[in-house]
């Protein structure tokens, strides 16, 4: 028998194996896909998930582009706040870095500190009892471990007596896609209130930027099929020129933006991390740097727990006590950036405007949110 068992190879199961491999537990990744994925999508990652993929091994430091300064303003009202990496004494306030470029460094670090990764490994059933958890894979075979977790985005936990997921859709989709202006980016990326939605450039190598551009899901497919001079025109209209002028823009694509949670991080013999656990709206980008800090948080107890005790009622709610804070306020300070931002009802322009001068305007106001974005809310 195991002593842990990850159902989900992505990054934030990846990152909790190879921190919890100096525990000396035995411990398995089960990756339902056949191979890599090796996606070209970029992510974004706080200065905290740095920090923690460092300590993982799998920093991608040479390919990582920094974000230095974050600009914030709203279109139609007056107001704007910037956060500096300098106010904070750090290098900078996150990076961005291509979720196939995480994907390898993450599969070195596995491989030097001798953890199994199994692509072709999908979870077709998982059973529980006081002794171990048993996961049922699609060619036949059965894994047993006295710890079972979830990092998989979601699809386990509906395996899991008394788990349930609350939803909350948003009613938008996101546009995604890599554009670039006529001026350096100079490490800066932009948070722009818009009431469609929020519309976010973040920079990535070779002066360009991601952008992820939130509207309804018929201005969402709209966007998707325009001509590439009328998209850059319409983006430019929505945007501004703060960033210069926009002068091309690669593949589009979209997803539906919802807010899912699980009622409990933790179940019989099992812990859920990550987006398995609570999936929220990229507002701010705080999704994946949540579940990093759910692996580090889970990975510190794998290796100060003796192997008897791991996947034990104590030790699971040592997890679920450590882990609540950051996550029930990660997934309200999002929803509330969501909704106060998109509906003039709950806070009007005037209001906004008010509030990103006033965070202008009191450094300790900024320096305590960029905190909170870089390391969440610590206990």
């Amino acid at each position: 028998m195991l002593d842990v068992a990850i159902v989900g190879g992505g990054p934030v199961g990846a990152t909790l194996s190879a921190l919890a491999a100096a525990s000396g537990l035995s411990i398995a990744v089960l990756e339902a896909r056949p191979g890599p994925a090796r996606e070209g999508r970029i992510l974004a990652l706080s200065h905290g998930s740095r920090e923690t993929l460092e300590d993982a091994g799998a920093w991608p430091a040479a390919n990582a582009t920094a974000i230095e300064t974050i600009h914030i303003s709203q279109r139609g009202g007056p107001g704007r706040a910037l956060l500096e990496a300098s106010e904070q004494e750090l290098p900078a306030l996150g990076y961005t870095v291509s979720y196939a470029e995480l994907e390898a460094a993450l599969e070195r670090s596995l491989k030097a500190r001798g953890v199994e990764l199994r692509y072709g490994a999908a979870c077709e059933a998982i059973e529980l009892s006081p002794e171990a958890a048993v996961v049922k894979l699609a060619g036949g075979e059965s894994v047993a471990a006295r710890l079972l977790v979830l990092a998989d985005g979601g699809a386990g936990a509906a395996k899991i007596p008394g788990i349930h997921v609350d939803r909350k859709g948003y009613g938008q989709q996101a546009v995604t896609a890599l554009v670039a202006t006529d001026r350096p980016h100079g490490g800066r990326a932009y948070e722009r209130f818009t009431p469609e939605g929020p519309l976010a450039l973040l920079p990535v190598s070779g002066d360009r930027y991601a952008l992820v551009w939130t509207a309804d899901p018929a201005r969402a497919a709209a966007l998707l099929w325009l001509a590439d001079d009328v998209f850059l025109v319409q983006l430019q209209e929505a945007f501004g020129d703060r960033a210069g002028r926009f002068v091309s823009v690669e593949p589009r694509k979209a997803f539906p933006l919802e807010l899912r949670v699980v009622n409990t991080p933790v179940a019989l013999r099992t812990a859920i991390v990550g987006n398995a656990a609570q999936a929220l709206h990229p507002i701010a980008g705080q999704g994946l740097n949540l579940g990093l800090r759910d692996a580090a948080a889970l990975a510190s107890l794998l290796r100060s727990t003796a192997r008897e005790a791991v996947g034990g009622a104590a030790m699971l709610e040592d997890y679920r006590a450590a882990r609540h804070r950051d996550a029930s306020r990660g997934v309200a300070f999002t929803d509330f950036l969501v909704s106060a931002f998109a509906d003039a009802r709950r806070l009007p322009t005037w209001g906004r405007g008010l509030a990103l001068a006033a965070l202008d305007l009191l450094p300790p106001a900024r320096r305590l949110l960029a905190e909170r974005m870089i390391y969440g809310a610590r206990a």
